[in-house]
């Protein structure tokens, strides 16, 4: 009996030819599992705007990509500047940041570099790509994200600085402590934790929540007689809670405590912790114990996430005939945006709730000489304008603001060595000069200048009222010496570009 020979009577391919059928095999493996790497490879952190990002990003990440397109598409040389956030809050346990202030936050920085890159009399030598440096995910996302940071500083894409580095947490701290061993010029936009001073390759331009409670003093001080209280979140992986906790209390005793005899602060603060379960009760069984004591002013150091349970139970205090006046620091800015329900019941409330702002555009106007106008009119007048390219945003958490301010410096530390025929220095030479020069800023936030601690000095912060619905009202515009500079102050003094004598 003959032997089946497969169809059509022919033997099997892999019979007949059996080097090419191995070979076809091995080709067919290779090809799943190229294809199996293409999909399952984690994306890259570091992008230029490309990389899929959440919903609420893609409008700005896509300005950005195409604006980078431009940029490597001239024939001059370019640097890139990061700008390190977590991109997706919702993704980041430890991340103290809201998608809003996220999407603020790249805006800001885009207008920084569109404005660079563009505008006449204005236009930076090398021109900048801006690249997003995600930062979201567990408590250890961030190593990932800074040792491609350092690839770029090292390759092609020749990173000369990062700005952004999230929120005042643990995480934070470690990304900057080994980017700044990567000798990698660092300008912080919004951290304020007096614990992240002093790093060698690294300015912010928000002031330290030292010179934020010394702000907030000087409001208090012209308040009437004031007896205070401290509710203090006692989460040690936040050095945002507890150097502001720390620095109220200096600042109550060296400003409100000697502008009137009977003013006090309450010897033991009230604490909770948010890094265990249930911070929300804890918080809620306050308001009976700030009665008892007789306080009118509580200042409340936390976070923005637990500030609404408080101001809730507050509303239902048994002393309401007393009017309590909460102040809190800039992390409140989180919460100025649309809400789904009012953060407290107003009507029965007798309550009032501050907290020291990093930028308002209300100052702009109502102190003139605290900004230069070329800079801030960037966010206002004019077709490439912060108003014309968002029209539906809002510049009132300072976000946009402050995050423009850090690329400008960044840019503007750039630009001088343009000016000496020096189109492309490294990161650790951006990061000697960003640290060591005696220059101003003219930034859309107010004059900085910065100290021997990478701190502005003397910087100007506003004072907003939270109200119920997520608005802010603009009260005024202070700094830790009660007393914000003025352009008069300034003239005189070395500039980057946009500064003093400049065309802005």
């Amino acid at each position: 009996m003959s032997e089946q020979r497969g169809f059509g009577g022919r033997a099997p391919f892999r019979k007949v030819h059996p080097f090419w059928f191995g070979l076809l095999c091995a080709l067919l493996v290779c090809a799943l599992g190229a294809g199996l790497f293409v999909v399952l490879r984690p994306l890259p952190r570091v992008t230029d705007g490309s990389e899929p990002y959440t919903a609420d990003l893609s409008a700005v990440t896509d300005l950005i990509r195409r604006e980078n397109d431009w940029v490597r598409a001239q024939e001059t040389p370019y640097v890139s500047i990061a700008v390190m956030l977590p991109m997706d809050p919702a993704a980041s346990p430890a991340s103290m940041q809201s998608t809003d202030s996220v999407r603020h936050a790249l805006q800001g920085a885009y207008l920084a570099q569109y404005w660079s890159n563009h505008n006449e009399g204005d236009a930076s030598a090398p021109n900048v790509q801006l690249l997003l440096a995600d930062s979201s995910g567990g408590a250890d996302a961030w190593q990932t994200t800074v040792e491609e940071l350092k690839e770029k500083a090292a390759g092609q894409e020749h990173l000369v600085a990062v700005t952004g580095l999230g929120s005042s947490v643990a995480g934070t701290e470690g990304a900057i402590n080994d980017l700044v061993t990567a000798q990698i010029a660092l300008v912080g936009s919004v951290i304020t934790s007096d614990r992240l001073a002093g790093k060698a390759t690294m300015v912010r331009v928000a002031p330290s929540n030292s010179a934020e409670t010394r702000a907030i003093a000087h409001f208090l001080k012209e308040r009437g007689a004031v007896t205070a209280v401290l509710v203090q979140d006692k989460n040690r992986s936040d050095s945002y809670t507890s150097t502001l906790a720390g620095a109220f209390t200096t600042a109550f005793a060296d400003i409100v405590g000697r502008a009137k005899a009977a003013n006090r602060l309450l010897d033991v603060p009230l604490t909770y912790d948010s890094s265990l379960d249930s911070a929300d009760t804890v918080l809620g069984q306050m308001p009976e114990r700030i009665c008892n004591s007789g306080a009118n002013v509580v200042f409340f150091a936390g976070r923005w996430r637990n500030l609404p349970p408080f101001l809730r139970a507050l509303t239902r205090r048994t002393c309401a005939d007393r009017k309590i006046t909460v102040v809190t620091g800039d992390d409140a800015s989180n919460l100025n945006r649309a809400q789904p329900e009012p953060l407290w019941d107003d009507t029965r409330a007798n309550m009032e709730v501050y907290y020291t702002g990093l930028a308002h555009p209300a100052a702009w106007d109502s102190y003139p000489d605290a900004v230069q106008p070329a800079i801030a009119n960037r966010f206002r007048r004019g077709i490439d304008s912060f108003g014309a390219l968002f029209p539906e945003e809002s510049l009132d958490d300072g976000q946009a603001i402050m995050h423009h301010d850090a690329m400008l410096t960044a840019i503007g530390v750039v630009d001088i060595f343009a000016a000496q025929g020096k189109t492309r220095p490294s990161a650790s030479a951006v990061a000697n000069l960003l640290t060591s020069a005696p220059f101003t800023v003219a930034a859309a936030s107010g004059w900085i200048s910065f100290d021997k601690q990478g701190n502005p000095v003397n910087k100007a912060m506003p004072i907003l009222r939270l109200l119920p619905e997520g608005k802010v009202s603009f009260t005024e515009l202070t700094s830790e010496s009660g007393d914000p500079p003025g352009r008069s102050e300034m003239d005189g003094r070395p500039g980057v570009p946009g500064g003093p004598g400049t065309s802005g």
